[in-house]
């Protein structure tokens, strides 16, 4: 019987062990020689993790049996071929489809037999059981040494270099870093822009050149503020920070502001992205209608109506809604008596709010600190060595309940201090709001297109069109626009 060899070792396997690829293969041709059968070849994956089958030798011995170039396939046990019972069970009933018989040389594994079968599903669930053990606890070793403040392993972030086992400042990188974080603080750049702009100064990134991608995750990693992340917890390193806490948390900030105007300000269009359809809640976007040179004009329509035709909005002319528009904005701001009494009623509203935000503040924290709290010891209490099998299937069943319950109220008082802060917007007074728009409206047409859409996505929630006579516009809390860095060209055109 033609007999092929399949061998596999890791790299922690081989050092803990001591089946090496070596010695494996020496035991399987030892019991093919006692049983007078023949080795034909040998397929070895050196290096390589048993939890898929993305294994090159394996593949091509799986190529061989269905080409029938062998009688069986001989493993030093069933965990080298795959310790994912359900990889298991379908690469045995693809050799058997093959007639490829399938032995391992430590165990009593016949799958022609229904007792055998039975014995290899056995043994292939406690192979699968060991992988996800093993996996529980290098997940709780990496906790436990982010807990002591070191760093996990892996490649240090740009701007550090490992010191084993902590990380420590690389000047040159950390100077790229400074500026990085300056650029989006300063100069309010966007991470394309800042990628763009280290690409055009020569400045050589992670990987040669600088992407929207690199920039972003540097943005946003909290290593550069002395923290260490992994497993949706955070614990302070032992390594120097980069960048100041208050700089990174408004970045943050800033982030989620720019993403949420992302659509809107990327358009060529200057409402598209805050003009909706009132009658079906689609966004409008901006059509040619006519056959040339009739299509001079363009117009805002539902998009519901143009590409499904199942809503009967009228098309509204662009340059007609968009100059009412600013002649809106000018009028409310320009009325001091209506903005004083606008910003009064939001000031009362919240006032009347507070409270009770503040409540479910307290509550909310007090629910995340508890179930941090619980995750902790049930992660500390599976460290321990000395832990029984059951009670570890009783622990992940916790942690498998507590997890999403965590991840919400985690989320659900994000977005409650989001609305805390928001409210801090109310603190401007009218008249330097009123001054701000006013002087931003007079100068519009002296700006730049992005400028024009910068300020209309900072002043305009939405739009919401009923036909071509009837659109309300719903205004933001009235705020100080200097985080538009909006310039007001000296000489420029009065008025619009």
């Amino acid at each position: 019987m033609k007999c092929a060899i399949y061998v596999r070792v890791s790299t922690d396997e081989q050092a803990k062990t001591g089946y090496s690829l070596a010695a494996q293969v020496d035991r399987i041709k030892s019991f093919i020689k006692s049983q007078g059968w023949a080795a034909t070849e040998i397929y070895s994956d050196d290096g390589y993790s048993a939890k898929d089958r993305n294994r090159p030798a394996l593949k091509r011995l799986m190529d061989d049996a269905s080409e029938r170039r062998l009688d069986a396939v001989l493993v030093y046990k069933i965990d080298r071929l795959s310790r994912r019972l359900k990889d298991l069970i379908e690469i045995v009933e693809e050799l058997a489809h093959f007639d490829v018989g399938f032995k391992s040389i430590t165990e009593l594994i016949d799958t022609t037999t229904p007792e055998g079968r039975l014995m290899f599903h056995q043994f292939g669930s406690f192979a699968q059981y060991e992988r996800e053990l093993i996996g529980q606890r290098t997940k709780m070793g990496m906790l436990k040494r982010m807990k002591e403040g070191k760093w996990n392993g892996g490649p240090a972030p740009y701007g550090y270099c490992l010191n084993s086992p902590n990380l420590k400042i690389k000047e040159n990188e950390a100077k790229v870093v400074r500026l990085i974080y300056e650029l989006a603080d300063k100069q309010n750049m966007g991470v394309i822009n800042i990628a763009r702009y280290l690409n055009d100064h020569k400045i050589k990134g992670i990987r040669g050149k600088w992407r929207q991608n690199a920039a972003y995750r540097i943005l946003t990693n909290s290593v550069y503020i002395g923290y260490l992340c992994w497993g949706g917890e955070r614990v302070a390193g032992t390594h120097k920070p980069i960048i100041k806490e208050a700089q990174f948390e408004k970045i943050q900030q800033d982030l989620k502001t720019r993403k949420a105007k992302t659509r809107g300000l990327v358009s060529p269009n200057l409402l598209t992205g805050i003009i909706f359809c009132n009658k079906c809640s689609s966004a409008m976007h901006v059509l040619y209608p006519g056959i040339p040179p009739k299509n001079k004009y363009k117009y805002y329509v539902c998009t519901n109506r143009a590409i499904h035709k199942n809503c009967n909005t009228d098309y509204i002319r662009a340059d007609i809604l968009e100059r009412r528009v600013l002649d809106t904005i000018g009028e409310f701001y320009s009325d001091e008596a209506l903005l004083s009494n606008t910003i009064n009623n939001l000031k009362m509203r919240f006032m009347a709010k507070l409270p009770a935000l503040k409540i479910r503040k307290k509550r909310l924290s007090r629910k995340v600190a508890n179930l941090k709290n619980q995750k902790e010891n049930l992660l500390e209490w599976m460290g321990d060595k000395g832990v029984k099998p059951y009670t570890l299937n009783a622990i992940n069943e916790k942690l498998e309940r507590i997890a999403p319950e965590l991840n919400e109220s985690q989320y659900e008082l994000m977005r409650l201090e989001e609305v805390l802060r928001r409210r801090a917007v109310l603190a401007c007074s009218a008249k330097n709001a009123a001054r701000d728009v006013e002087k931003s409206l007079v100068n519009f047409t002296a700006f730049s297109f992005g400028e024009k859409k910068r300020f209309l996505c900072e002043v305009i929630h939405k739009i919401k069109v009923d036909s071509k006579n009837e659109a309300h516009l719903f205004l933001k809390p009235p705020q100080r626009l200097k985080s538009l860095g909006l310039t007001v060209p000296s000489g420029s055109a009065n008025g619009i």
